[in-house]
């Protein structure tokens, strides 16, 4: 192939030298390689006797039939390229709920229209079960929130999220557009059960800066506390992201927490040499994907709003 891409570009250039160079050889070597092909060919391709260099009858036939091969030969390598790069298999995931439903949906449909030969299958469960079938390779990543409380496992930061206050419009905390835990004391709150990490950390949260608001109910899914809030007098702590949509529909109303709560969220998978270089193609394309659509660098707030999360776990 490097003989026909040598002949058409000094075919293209008029010129030795030009095409020496675009190959990295002398202009000597050249066209002592073009003279080799003629003698092969039987056949005189360049007119020498004029300037700049001009085909002969056989060279304009030759030219086009090597343009032919050279393009026939590069689609091929570009489709064995492909077939390379482009990964195969089926990518078994396993996320908490709150991880959102949508947004992951999302990330699934435009991963596997790029690429088609990989299958994504999302599960979604509790922590600690997405942590055991990390550990049983069941799951090839799983999706989780405060990732560093896992062992056995290597991590795949991807975004803090930003925790918020959440109460009926008409709530008296709806005036406000920010609010100190304390000042939450004198009002009731439904939460997430204490066996949830979420749960644990607001409770933490809470003491640590002084509120005390009496907790009336406990739940263990995101959808339960929206409606319990909807319906009720009391107020919760939830990812912003979850609210967005309640929010500009003047359903519910959120404020920013001082000082500042977030919510860690990443992937985590069976520790192996080599890091997430070690891991299978298909779940190596995947997680980027996940880092690309899901990651400190996405739009933390508008682009991740799921559609009826569940579980802040």
């Amino acid at each position: 192939m490097q003989g026909l891409r040598l002949f058409t570009d000094v075919a293209r250039c008029h010129s030795y030298s030009q095409a020496a160079a675009l190959h990295g050889i002398t202009q000597s070597a050249a066209s002592q390689r073009i003279s080799q092909l003629e003698k092969k060919l039987g056949v005189v391709l360049l007119d020498r006797s004029v300037r700049p260099l001009a085909l002969t009858e056989a060279g304009r036939i030759y030219l086009e039939g090597c343009e032919d091969v050279l393009q026939r030969y590069d689609r091929l390598v570009r489709k064995l390229s492909a077939l390379r790069d482009d990964p195969s298999g089926t990518v078994r995931v396993a996320a908490i709920y709150s991880a959102g439903i949508e947004l992951l949906e999302r990330i699934r449909t435009a991963f596997e229209a790029d690429h088609t030969r990989v299958h994504v299958e999302i599960e979604y469960l509790r922590p600690d079960e997405i942590h055991r079938m990390v550990l049983e390779g069941e799951a090839d990543l799983g999706i989780v929130s405060y990732p560093d409380r896992f062992r056995k496992v290597s991590i795949i930061e991807l975004r803090e999220e930003l925790m918020v206050v959440v109460c009926p419009a008409d709530h008296p905390l709806a005036a406000l557009r920010t609010v100190t835990p304390q000042q939450l004391t004198p009002y009731s709150m439904v939460g997430f059960d204490l066996d949830l990490p979420v749960g644990r950390r607001i409770k933490d949260y809470l003491k640590e800066n002084h509120g005390h608001p009496e907790t009336t109910h406990r739940f263990d899914n995101l959808d339960t506390l929206k409606s319990a809030v909807s319906v009720t007098d009391a107020f919760t702590i939830l990812p912003k992201r979850t609210v967005i949509r309640e929010v500009e529909s003047g359903a519910l109303a959120m404020l920013k927490l001082e000082p500042r709560l977030t919510r860690s969220m990443g992937a985590i998978y069976r520790s192996r040499s080599g890091g997430r270089a070690g891991l299978p193609p298909a779940v190596a394309a995947f997680a980027q994907c996940l880092i690309d659509s899901a990651g400190p660098d996405a739009d933390a707030v508008g682009s991740l709003v799921p559609e009826g999360a569940l579980a802040g776990k």
